[in-house]
């Protein structure tokens, strides 16, 4: 029964209850059915039968003695009139019989009203014998043929009647004492069903009133489960927002710090380009100082060829000029990687989790920036020195030709100082190449990440929107399930509370 629904234990109870009702109303119909045939039985059979036997018995009585009387009336008038009341019973007699004939119906009572009526034609023409006889004066005759052959016919009259009206006596008592025991067996029957109903009904009342007590309890929890997943709805309303601006303005500071990062692609690109030439630019002024250097050897042999030394040093200064100049790009270059490391610092800062990894990588591009720019002072102080040796050398070639040989073998000598600073300068020049090489590659893969966290703020702004639209949602359900609530405890509890 506990797994039962309501509805279905009250149908339960309903149909039990009907079945009841219906089974009382039919047996009781049919009860009294039978009552009333028991008693239409006694009323048209049995009591009919009664009367009429009694009737009979009171007419046979008034003429059973009534030819012996007429035989001792010696008054000729009363005899008369007792021939007239005579034959009036006769009639009356013999019509009484006939509407007890009617009424015969069982086997005991057909064969008494049989014994009835032969004894009654035998007695009817004994008697006619004697009235006759006494008309004639014949009395002692008549009173033989009487009281010898017409008394035993009287006798057998007389116990058939008695059979007759006992046999209907007894008929009448049994079907009243069968419409008793009906009456009685269906009083029994409706009250054991009565009492089931009650019993069931009382079943029913306090099955009804735990299941609404279960229902109230099932309620309260419902409302209070309702109040706190509306706090909830609205709770996750309010974060929803807060995740949404602020997936909103991280959204923001990553296409900020993409488009640091793109300048800062752009910037590292110039330094590569910028390197290779002036790696470029170092082969050759190495080459051109190994041939400085056969020219010195030249012009330790011969100082003819010194003129042409001197177009050759200030070719050199020429380059060096050209150097400076390219290592003044670098050292600017350098300046703004530095600038733009800083800002990516800040960005990736800003960026909280996901800007941790680009925050190593923008504390790599700094010191990568902060070695190019000291091999860059380092090539700069390089540069201007041997600007300065150089121009020693070309004064010293202008004012002491004389001094060619001495001078030459200082210029030598400068010359192989200036090999081995350009030689110097080349590496430092590859190692800055190599450095912005590792500066580009950092930069691509800085530029995937933040791709990759551009994607994932896209994913977090969707999924907060998506938060937020669920949140909403909730809160819509919560209310529908508050109202759901309160419109059951209506229909249970019959108030709001």
């Amino acid at each position: 029964m506990n797994k039962m629904s309501l509805s279905l234990k009250l149908n339960l109870t309903m149909a039990i209850l009907f079945i009841f009702l219906l089974f009382i109303s039919l047996y009781s119909i049919l009860m009294i059915n039978k009552t009333q045939v028991y008693s239409a039985e006694t009323e048209n059979n049995w009591l009919p039968s009664i009367i009429s036997a009694q009737k009979m018995q009171k007419i046979f009585s008034s003429i059973s003695r009534r030819p012996l009387r007429i035989l001792l009336d010696e008054n000729e008038k009363d005899r008369n009139e007792g021939k007239k009341i005579f034959n009036k019973g006769i009639e009356d007699f013999k019509k009484e019989k006939e509407n007890y004939e009617k009424l015969i119906s069982e086997k005991e009572e057909k064969e008494a009203y049989k014994i009835l009526n032969d004894s009654w034609k035998e007695y009817e023409s004994i008697a006619n014998n004697t009235v006759e006889l006494a008309d004639k004066g014949l009395r002692s005759e008549g009173y033989k043929l009487f009281n010898i052959k017409g008394r035993p016919y009287q006798v057998d009259i007389e116990n058939s009647l008695n059979t007759i009206t006992e046999i209907n006596n007894k008929g009448a008592i049994e079907s009243t004492k069968k419409g008793k025991n009906l009456t009685s067996i269906t009083s029994i029957t409706v009250s054991i069903i009565l009492i089931l109903s009650v019993l069931i009904l009382i079943f029913s009342i306090r099955m009804v009133s735990k299941t609404t007590s279960s229902i109230e309890s099932a309620i309260k929890e419902l409302k209070d489960q309702s109040n706190k997943m509306n706090k909830i709805g609205e709770t996750l309303s309010d974060s929803s927002k807060v995740l949404t601006q602020s997936v909103a303005e991280q959204a923001s500071s990553v296409h900020e710090t993409t488009a640091a990062i793109n300048e800062i692609t752009s910037m590292v690109n110039r330094t590569t380009e910028n390197s290779k030439e002036s790696s470029s630019i170092a082969n050759k002024s190495s080459i051109k100082t190994e041939e400085g250097q056969k020219i010195m050897g030249e012009l330790v042999n011969s100082m003819e060829t010194i003129q042409e030394s001197n177009k050759q040093l200030q070719n050199i200064s020429v380059i060096i000029n050209q150097i400076q100049v390219k290592t003044a790009v670098i050292n600017d270059i350098v300046s703004k990687t530095e600038l733009l490391s800083l800002n990516a610092s800040i960005e990736s800062a800003r960026a909280g989790e996901h800007g941790k990894g680009f925050a190593v990588v923008a504390e790599e591009v700094g010191n990568l920036a902060k070695v190019s720019g000291k091999s860059a002072n380092e090539i700069q102080d390089l540069i201007t020195t041997s600007q300065e040796e150089v121009n020693k050398i070309l004064g010293i070639t202008k004012a002491r030709i004389d001094e060619g040989k001495v001078v030459t073998g200082k210029a030598q000598e400068t010359f192989l100082n200036i090999s081995q600073d350009i030689q110097t300068l080349a590496n430092i020049l590859q190692q800055i190449a190599d450095a912005t090489h590792e500066q580009e590659i950092g930069i691509h893969q800085i530029s995937k990440a933040m791709d990759q966290i551009d994607k994932v703020t896209q994913k977090s702004q969707d999924i907060s929107n998506l938060a937020a639209e669920s949140s909403n949602n909730v809160a819509e359900e919560s209310k529908n399930l508050a109202n759901t609530s309160r419109k059951i405890e209506l229909l249970i509890c019959g108030k709001n509370s």
